[in-house]
């Protein structure tokens, strides 16, 4: 609900400067959310080019260095998740997944690739292998967290989420051909909950 003035007036700037920049208060998020995935991606690539090992260690250690990087900045994450589902901005959502979705391909497809040659993963084609996982983590796991968000209280949020998550980890590892929990990383329970909390304060959207 705040207006173009007051984030003018606090930001110390004229309104010509803000409308230079951004079109609309909707352009001025989509920066937002997206300086926040550059920073991440940054990491991840970082990463990614210092990982060594097989497929399946190089693809653990991604998973837990991006888990570990937004658990770091739940404050930053809790600043913008919440607006992301509000029911106006669900083609924001959209727009902003399928870009994440371009951005995870080119970073996951070299690691599914050397999993594939170097026998850690049992792939015969690693492009559609990654496209697959991408919509298990990125596609599947939306509907997981919508499902979770309009149950009825905390308890049901975090139990849903952390067994669907486990669920969802499994379906990946019977995907790439790994041992059951290789892939496995830590949720914690009270990042649930302050996730869930602040998309409650914030839209008010439980039933």
């Amino acid at each position: 609900q705040v207006s173009v003035d007051q984030i003018t007036r606090d930001a110390g700037v004229s309104k010509g400067a803000f409308y230079y920049y951004f079109g609309s208060k909707q352009d001025m998020l989509i920066a937002l959310v997206n300086r926040f995935a550059d920073e991440l991606f940054a990491d991840l690539d970082a990463r990614a080019s210092a990982l060594t090992g097989s497929g399946l260690q190089r693809l653990r250690g991604l998973l837990l260095e991006a888990t570990g990087w937004k658990t770091a900045r739940l404050e930053d994450a809790l600043a913008f998740v919440p607006l992301l589902y509000k029911p106006e901005n669900l083609e924001l959502r959209h727009r902003l997944f399928d870009a994440w979705v371009a951005r995870s391909r080119e970073l996951f497809l070299p690691v599914v690739a050397r999993g594939a040659a170097d026998g850690s993963f049992a792939v015969d084609d690693p492009e559609s292998v990654t496209d697959l996982l991408l919509s298990v983590w990125l596609d599947a796991s939306a509907r997981l967290y919508d499902r979770a968000l309009a149950l009825p209280d905390a308890d049901a949020f975090v139990t849903t989420l952390t067994r669907g998550v486990a669920a969802l980890t499994l379906a990946v590892e019977r995907i790439l051909g790994a041992a059951p929990g290789t892939l496995a990383v830590p949720v914690e329970p009270a990042t649930l909950r302050a996730l869930r909390d602040g998309v409650i304060r914030d839209l008010l959207v439980i039933r």
